[in-house]
């Protein structure tokens, strides 16, 4: 009896870790589909503060890319200045950017996205790095300003983007 049940549990196991096996390449399978095809979103669920402690997004923020739109809805990003800390973001929507994929050494994709004409001074440079899995940290650097750093996950995007024809490049 004893036997037997060992068998099970070991049987039970590998076919947990297959399913885990399989997940895994699905999702990466999935990350890699929405990268290449360039329309996706990263979806913040953790902030990185100045001194290097971090904290949970009780709101989460996101940003919506694809090859000719980037729609940035971060927290502190979009803001007047002085409006106060619990206003929500008035957000940035900019159709005219530089966009550079690489690939990284774990697999995964490092990505520059460059604002130019009207929110060059918000926005100097976007980073995302992304994990064959779809983890992501993305970096805002500001002009005169500490960059912003965020730890998420890349999925679907859920913005409306409009027509490619009808995007207009600033």
């Amino acid at each position: 009896l004893f036997f037997v049940s060992a068998l099970v549990l070991w049987g039970s196991d590998a076919v947990f870790a297959q399913s885990l096996k399989e997940d895994k390449v699905k999702k990466a399978t999935e990350v890699k589909n929405l990268v290449d095809g360039g329309r996706y979103t990263f979806e913040a669920s953790k902030k990185v503060m100045g001194n290097g402690d971090s904290r949970y997004l009780r709101h989460g923020g996101d940003m919506d890319v694809s090859k000719d739109t980037l729609i940035v809805y971060l927290p502190e990003e979009g803001k007047a200045p002085g409006t106060p800390v619990k206003a929500i973001n008035a957000g940035i929507t900019c159709t005219g950017f530089g966009y550079q994929m690489n690939d990284a050494v774990n697999g995964g994709w490092h990505i520059a996205l460059t604002p130019k004409g009207d929110h060059s001074p918000e926005i100097k440079e976007i980073t995302l790095l992304i994990s064959p899995e779809g983890y992501a940290t993305l970096d805002v650097m500001r002009p005169d300003k500490k960059s912003l750093i965020f730890y998420g996950y890349i999925k679907q995007h859920i913005a409306q983007f409009p027509p490619v024809s009808a995007a207009i490049v600033k």
